[in-house]
């Protein structure tokens, strides 16, 4: 059996989303960012013409040459047409992207020992088209290309057909065509015998989302997100772990990081410090966008509540304690100990090791007994006093302990850890640090507390909102366990190794799945950027913003079961001792009793449930309804 494949929209895809779009980056490249949008337009329009002339003029395919022999860029640009000619080859070659799915199916063919046969309508040069294929990993020694432009042929007439058939001598009935297109890689080879598959690689809901919201007339921004989404899944495999981050989390967290950097300029703040482990991705992200931004220091800073909680209160009294526990009833005190403290105190309550307390009053008359032996406060006196000297010693090697303006990042909080943060480097006699947040809580530490912050959601105004903004206050658990998963130890103190302080990890608190979802994330982050880069969106990260939390909104409020495949075997916790899932399937009563654990994505495990029971369509139509 003879195999062909088609290339552009089969084999390759761009990220640009669509081929008009690659004239408005390359009237970006030619005219530069600073020029008029109606001279850009001028520009494409001359291009698009151009085309249509040359079209006009010849039967057969055009060549770009032929394109550009007709192309007027006088008035616009000095730049000759060789020059752009070969400007936007370069583009080209930028935001083409190889489909995974077929390389598969064309590694599948080349391992049986047989060449594949690239047919192509196209005005691109044959040589840049074998560049591409060899780079993206299609092509093999032998295969051959056939590209209509050079050949005057086309699959359109099918004429592109007949001449590849006549020169290998194949016959119609043993040839296999994989193609995009209805007309020209699937009626006309179909008609001829050849056995034609037609290749459909659709845009997502989420993309399609995106399309729909053609916002900024000047440039399609819309269609351009669209596109790179859909190049990142199409080139790693789509799988849901692959959708969801290419649709929402990358999206999500890179608005994010286009916001903090955007403040941090406006504040001439000069490092910033990305706090683990929620804020690894950003600051991997960051960190991507460094060339863009040369003159922000950012660094990843190791710590957690366990490592700043203890060593951040002004004594270690029993009152200071008992307002950093919070409520002990349901707890084990052993247990908050060491989370808290990292102090074992099972020699000091042998008896009370496996309790657990059932009244506040129980837990506060075991501290008492604790206060009460001198062994302890002697203990806990000297803990206090070790762990206070080991962070301002780590302040200082980060350069967080600093006079230059410096931030913090954090995705959730209370704003507690960036008020000990504060109050530690005040007590050490340099300036407070900014704080930035994707979501600060209803009961976080006011400004006056903790310092200047910058958030992008406030929990306590999703309720003020219309729908489907107050769904976002479910989300928070996803957030932080899935989207910013690292999988990696938690910080719960220092030590000092080599005249260096060293993060001090808890036993067993790495997880697996979350490294691997990090290194997917890490992965997608890369080429986001990249494209976005390439794309030339770096300076439209405002025009982003409504865009992206649209999706977000959609996921919040109604996700898909794609969706949910990606995160239903995520377990989350609160602390060390502690792990439920994070979407549930319920028996249907449940959904009436709308009682959900507290981490428990509540809207996440409404749309299981339902899906697994009646289907995706029905469940949808239902949840629709009892979100009215």
């Amino acid at each position: 059996m003879y195999s062909s494949f088609d290339i552009f929209d089969t084999c390759l895809v761009r990220t640009c989303g669509f081929p008009h779009n690659v004239f408005d980056i390359l009237a970006l490249e030619i005219l530069g960012e600073n020029s008029s949008e109606s001279l850009r337009a001028d520009f494409v329009n001359t291009r698009i013409s151009a085309e249509e002339i040359a079209r006009g003029k010849k039967q057969a395919e055009v060549t770009l040459k032929e394109i550009y022999q007709e192309c007027n860029f006088e008035g616009l640009t000095n730049i000759n047409k060789d020059t752009i000619l070969n400007k936007e080859i370069e583009v080209e070659r930028k935001v083409l992207v190889g489909v995974s799915s077929i390389r598969e199916q064309i590694k599948k063919i080349h391992q049986q020992g047989e060449n594949v046969f690239f047919i192509s309508d196209m005005y691109l040069p044959e040589t840049f088209i074998k560049e591409v294929l060899i780079r993206e990993g299609f092509w093999k020694e032998n295969d051959k290309l056939y590209v209509s432009c050079v050949s005057g042929k086309t699959k359109h007439n099918g004429t592109l057909f007949d001449l590849v058939a006549k020169e290998n001598h194949i016959p119609f009935k043993k040839w296999q065509h994989w193609g995009d297109n209805k007309h020209s890689d699937y009626i006309i080879p179909k008609q001829k015998g050849i056995k034609a598959r037609l290749v459909k690689h659709e845009f997502s809901r989420y993309e399609h989302k995106l399309l729909e919201q053609t916002i900024y007339p000047e440039i399609f921004i819309n269609q351009q997100m669209a596109g790179i989404q859909k190049a990142i899944r199409l080139s790693l495999g789509s799988t849901p772990q692959v959708d969801l981050a290419s649709n929402i989390v990358i999206p999500l967290l890179t608005t994010f990081v286009f916001q903090i950097i955007e403040d941090a300029q406006k504040e001439n703040i000069k490092k910033i410090f990305f706090l683990a482990r929620d804020g690894y991705l950003p600051y991997y992200i960051t960190k991507l966008l460094q060339t863009q931004y040369p003159d922000i220091q950012v660094e990843y800073f190791y710590t957690s509540r366990s490592a700043l909680y203890f060593p951040g209160l002004d004594s270690p009294d029993i009152n200071s304690l008992k307002n950093m526990f919070g409520k002990l009833t349901g707890k084990n005190l052993v247990e908050v100990f060491i989370d808290r403290t990292n102090i074992d105190i099972t020699s000091f309550i042998p008896n009370e090791r496996n309790t657990i307390l059932t009244s506040e009053k129980q837990g506060y008359k075991i501290l008492e007994q604790l206060y009460n032996n001198p062994l302890f406060v002697e203990k806990i006196n000297q803990e206090y006093k070790r762990q206070r000297k080991l962070v301002e010693k780590y302040f200082i090697q980060t350069g967080l302990a600093s006079n230059e303006k410096a931030a913090i990042v954090d995705i959730r909080g209370t704003r507690k850890c960036h008020m000990i943060i504060n109050d530690i480097l005040q007590a050490m006699g340099y300036p407070k640090v900014k704080g930035y947040y994707m979501e600060v809580t209803k009961d976080r530490i006011s400004t006056a507390k903790a310092g200047n912050y910058f958030s992008v959601f406030f929990s306590e105004r999703y309720k003020l909102a219309n729908k489907p903004f107050k769904y976002l206050g479910g989300l928070y658990a996803i957030i932080e366990q899935y989207f910013c998963s690292t999988g990696s130890q938690r910080t719960i103190q220092y030590e000092e190794k080599n005249n260096k302080i060293a993060p001090v990890y808890e036993d067993g608190s790495s997880y697996e799945y979350g490294k691997k979802i990090c290194n997917l994330h890490e992965i997608i982050a890369d080429r986001y950027i990249q494209y976005l880069i390439d794309n030339h969106l770096i300076s439209c990260d405002k025009e982003m913003i409504p865009l992206v939390y649209g999706n977000l909104y959609s996921f919040a409020t109604i996700p898909y079961m794609n969706d949910l495949a990606a995160l239903k075997n995520i377990r989350v916790n609160d602390d060390k001792f502690h792990y439920l899932p994070l979407i549930n399937k319920h028996p249907l009563i449940h959904l009436l009793k709308r009682k959900y654990d507290k981490n428990e994505w509540s809207n996440g495990s409404k749309a299981y449930t339902l899906y697994s029971t009646i289907g995706e369509k029905f469940g949808r139509i239902i949840l629709s309804k009892l979100q009215k």
